[in-house]
């Protein structure tokens, strides 16, 4: 699956960006960057810093993604990402049944030595607040386990934090094999999902709600559970 362009203006692109993509150019995968370069022919691009990046998401994560046109409109971009004015949303497919509605308020920090990120148990030097409220949408069932469809905002917006923080409290995102677990590898494998069940739905900036469609792999996972998103 190839990205698509969602709508564009004068200081940006909103993308669609399919699981299998990074954002800036990568060894290992195509990347965003180049394909708004081959197929835009937008070259001056590069001239940014960090190639007109304003956020990311991770390379098996699929979604909304928005992408600076220019210099000025990247630095006010990233500023309203520091400052918290943009809303994100992401869908995400879990193990266990969660609570109905919660927030996780948990410091996040790099763990060098796994080269993965970890909640800080003490704060340190190297720790970063990081909150992330979510909700639960609905309640399936595969091989007797139950797993919950889970609505995810994150306020602040730390590496691999939404991973993270439902990890921490118990219900890891279904196929993320770098935070999940052997019953969370296991529910991907009878689900037939080959990477993580974590989209990015939407996003809400200067005043418009900007969306991307459940993917069909991810849509086929609810068809098999018997869920419906509404």
């Amino acid at each position: 699956m190839l990205p698509t362009l969602i709508t564009e203006n004068a200081d940006y692109f909103v993308i669609n960006k399919p699981a299998g993509y990074s954002v800036e150019p990568h060894p290992n995968y195509p990347s965003i960057s180049d394909w708004l370069n081959t197929v835009y022919h937008i070259y001056a691009i590069k001239d940014l810093d960090r190639f007109g990046i304003v956020h990311r998401l991770d390379v098996e994560t699929s979604g909304v993604l928005i992408w600076a046109k220019n210099k000025l409109a990247q630095e006010d971009l990233q500023k309203s990402w520091q400052g918290r004015v943009v809303k994100k949303t992401y869908i995400a497919l879990v193990v266990g049944e969660t609570p109905e509605a919660g927030s996780v308020e948990l410091s996040i920090e790099r763990d060098n030595r796994n080269d993965r990120m970890r909640v800080a148990l003490l704060p340190s030097a190297k720790s970063r607040p990081a909150i992330t409220n979510y909700r639960r949408l609905a309640v399936g069932e595969r091989e007797g386990e139950k797993v919950s469809l889970v609505e995810c905002s994150p306020v602040t917006g730390r590496t691999h934090q939404i991973r993270v923080h439902l990890q921490s409290i118990g219900h890891p995102i279904i196929g993320d094999e770098l935070y999940g677990s052997k019953l969370s590898d296991n529910l991907a494998e009878h689900l037939g999902l080959t990477r993580q069940f974590l989209h990015a739905s939407s996003i809400e900036l200067d005043a418009n709600t900007y969306q991307a469609p459940l993917p069909e792999d991810l849509q086929n996972v609810l068809i098999l559970l018997k869920i419906q998103l509404a």
